[in-house]
């Protein structure tokens, strides 16, 4: 089996500058780099950098994705929208992790290779529905996501 991985970084909230994407290219030559965004593929070999350090100079999303099931989404978001401090019953070992960069808080979402959730006995399904997060009077999941924005919003969610 070939092996495949996925990096894509975005720049949201501002340009690369030219120094930022001539150390980017450093890490890949064959990287689509514009001023924002960084894009690569591998079919073999890894990538040279590392997301976390790249998330805390230049990107505000990364999203990682290897054909042996690993998947990676990251964040970088404002503090004064998000405190780690306010998400700390959220962080689950090897799944959900943030910490402080400056004056960011960092979201990384990761999936490890392991066991798709829909291959989970009877019992296991319902222990993970047990421990989901709350649903709201729609219905809804009231997780991490609702939670950012409506302290983004001042609460109006």
């Amino acid at each position: 089996m070939s092996e495949y991985q996925y990096y894509e970084f975005q720049a949201i909230d501002r340009p690369l500058d030219a120094a930022a994407q001539r150390a980017l290219r450093q890490l890949s030559s064959r990287a689509a780099i514009t001023d924002r965004s960084f894009v690569n593929e591998y079919q073999w070999g890894d990538f040279r950098g590392d997301p976390r350090q790249l998330m805390r100079k230049w990107f505000d999303l990364f999203i990682y994705w290897a054909n042996w099931g690993t998947r990676t989404v990251m964040l970088r978001v404002p503090r004064r929208y998000l405190d780690p401090k306010d998400l700390e019953a959220y962080a689950v070992e090897d799944t959900v992790d943030l910490w402080k960069a400056g004056d960011f808080t960092l979201v990384c979402f990761n999936r490890p290779n392991e066991e798709p959730i829909d291959r989970l006995s009877p019992e296991e399904s319902q222990e993970s529905a047990d421990d989901a997060p709350e649903r709201g009077a729609s219905g809804r999941q009231t997780g991490l996501l609702s939670r950012m924005a409506c302290r983004r919003d001042g609460g109006n969610h």
